[in-house]
C-alpha cells in the first residue's frame, strides 16, 4: 500500500512540475529549472530539514519526502513565488540566494516585511492562516526547496512521524521569527536600526556564507530603507557615518564589521 501510494504521489510530482515551469501566475518567464552550478545551503544548517528526512516506524525506514518535495528549484531576478492573499498551495525553504516579503497597504503602497536567507523558510505562517500573507519576491539569482501542503499532510495520515516533523520544523520557526523580530523590536534611531539590520543579516548568513563579520548586500539600499521605515537620505547618511567612524568597510555591496563591538552597543543587543 505505502509503495503504490508514493509511485501516485510521484505522478502528481510531476504533473507539478510541469506546471511550475508554465509561468501563466507571474510576469516573467524566466524560472524554475534546476541548477547545479549554484552554492546551496546545507541540508543540515535548513529550517526545512526535519520534514526531509526518512521516518523510522517499529519495522523500517520510510523516505516518503520524495512524494511531497521538490529540491533546489532555481529562479532568476524578480521571480515572485507567491501573491498576498493567495490560497496556501506550497510552503519553501531557500536554498541559495535571497527573497524579499512585500505587503500591499490598503493605498497600494509596497511595504518590504521581511529578508529570508538560505536555510529559512517561506510561507510557513500560512499553514494557519491558509492564505499567504504577503508576496515572496527573489533577488538575484535564487533557488528554494518546495513542500506540497496537500501531499505531505496525506503521507502524514499514513505515517504520524510526519506529523511530529512538521511540528518540530514550525516550533523552530516560531524561535527563529521571534528572534529576528526582537532584533529590530525598540530601536528608534536610523543608527541603532542600521546596527541592527547589520547584525542580524551577517548572524543569520554566516552559515551559509563562512563568515560572522562580512556580507554581499543582496538587497538595493532603497529596498533596506523600505524595511527599516527610514528615508533613503537618511540611511545614505548613517551609512557615511558608519564608514568615517570606521565601524563598517564598504566596498561595492560587501560590507565588512570593523568594530562588530560598537555596533552591538549601537544595536542595544
Amino acid at each position: 500500500m505505502t509503495n503504490l501510494f508514493i509511485e501516485q504521489h510521484a505522478k502528481k510530482m510531476t504533473v507539478s512540475s510541469k506546471s511550475l515551469i508554465d509561468t501563466s501566475q507571474v510576469k516573467n518567464s524566466s524560472i524554475i529549472a534546476k541548477d547545479k552550478k549554484s552554492k546551496f545551503v546545507e541540508c543540515d544548517d535548513c529550517s526545512m530539514n526535519s520534514v526531509c528526512q526518512p521516518v523510522s516506524t517499529a519495522t523500517q525506514s520510510l523516505n516518503l519526502s520524495e512524494s511531497y518535495l521538490q529540491r533546489r528549484l532555481s529562479s532568476k531576478n524578480s521571480y515572485i513565488l507567491f501573491h498576498q492573499a493567495t490560497p496556501l498551495t506550497d510552503i519553501y525553504a531557500v536554498s541559495s540566494g535571497t527573497f524579499k516579503l512585500c505587503q500591499k497597504t490598503d493605498d497600494g503602497e509596497e511595504n518590504i516585511i521581511g529578508l529570508r536567507f538560505p536555510g529559512e523558510l517561506i510561507g510557513e505562517d500560512a499553514l494557519y492562516l491558509k492564505s499567504y500573507n504577503y508576496t515572496a519576491i527573489a533577488i538575484g539569482d535564487s533557488s528554494v526547496c518546495k513542500v506540497s501542503v496537500e501531499q505531505m499532510t496525506s503521507c502524514g495520515k499514513l505515517v504520524p512521524e510526519i506529523q511530529q516533523n512538521l511540528i518540530e520544523l514550525l516550533s523552530r520557526q516560531s524561535f527563529v521569527r521571534q528572534r529576528n523580530f526582537q532584533a529590530y523590536i525598540g530601536k528608534k534611531s536610523a543608527d541603532s536600526l542600521l546596527a541592527a539590520f547589520l547584525l542580524n543579516i551577517i548572524e543569520r548568513n554566516a552559515d551559509y556564507t563562512g563568515s560572522d563579520n562580512s556580507i554581499e548586500l543582496p538587497i538595493s539600499r532603497n529596498d533596506v530603507a523600505n524595511f527599516l521605515g527610514l528615508r533613503r537620505e537618511t540611511l545614505s547618511r548613517v551609512f557615511s557615518k558608519f564608514q568615517k567612524e570606521q565601524l563598517i568597510q564598504v566596498t561595492g555591496k560587501k560590507i565588512q564589521l570593523l568594530e562588530a563591538e560598537q555596533l552591538i552597543k549601537l544595536a542595544d543587543f
